[in-house]
């Protein structure tokens, strides 16, 4: 376990460094979803190595802004990410609420590694559908292993898009009173199926 919490630190390596200077915004190009200036980001491959269980072909996008690990910035665990995928994973609620129940569970045991700070069972997540079809509101209760333990309560929502064969899945996950929320609703909205990921 050790090893493997080894092997997912560049997943957050960039947005645990504190005081350094932000870095410049990307350029601004519609085949790739944009970076905010000051902004972290991170593209892993699936199957993801933290949770092999999730059965699904493609990449993970994940934008996340200044202060998310920081335990006392307001923008602490407020990000977005997608799930470019090459199948339809055409997931109804409980499905989508289990695969980030596996999803957390897998990511932060791993950063836990040897520490022993966290039974899996406290982490949990629910999905529950929405009027539009292929949207969904979240829920998710978390536990922070990669500062203090502490826990977190996460609301937000998620999306599917129908890209030729496979899929687009559109996440925002924040605490109830995050002040960026409108700001993560509008970048998760520039995520298409057209763009290439960012690497």
């Amino acid at each position: 376990m050790r090893q493997r919490s080894r092997r997912l630190v560049p997943l957050f390596a960039a947005i645990c460094a504190c005081g350094q200077a932000p870095q410049p915004a990307s350029p601004a190009a519609a085949s790739t979803w944009s970076i905010p200036t000051g902004w972290k980001h991170e593209t892993i491959p699936f199957p993801l190595e933290f949770a092999p269980s999730l059965a699904h072909r493609g990449i993970e996008e994940l934008r996340f802004p200044p202060g998310f690990l920081d335990e006392t910035a307001p923008n602490r665990w407020s990000y977005t990410f997608v799930w470019r995928l090459d199948e339809p994973a055409m997931l109804d609620a409980e499905a989508l609420g289990h695969e980030l129940e596996v999803y957390f569970r897998g990511l932060l045991a791993a950063v836990d590694g040897d520490k022993h700070r966290l039974d899996p069972a406290q982490i949990t997540a629910s999905a529950s559908g929405t009027s539009t079809p292929d949207r969904f509101t979240l829920s998710a209760h978390v536990i922070d292993t990669f500062r203090s333990a502490g826990p977190v309560d996460l609301t937000g929502w998620a999306h599917r898009t129908t890209c030729g064969s496979g899929a687009l899945w559109t996440f925002v996950l924040a605490p109830e009173g995050s002040p960026i929320r409108m700001t993560l609703d509008e970048l998760a909205a520039q995520a298409t199926c057209e763009q290439a990921a960012v690497r």
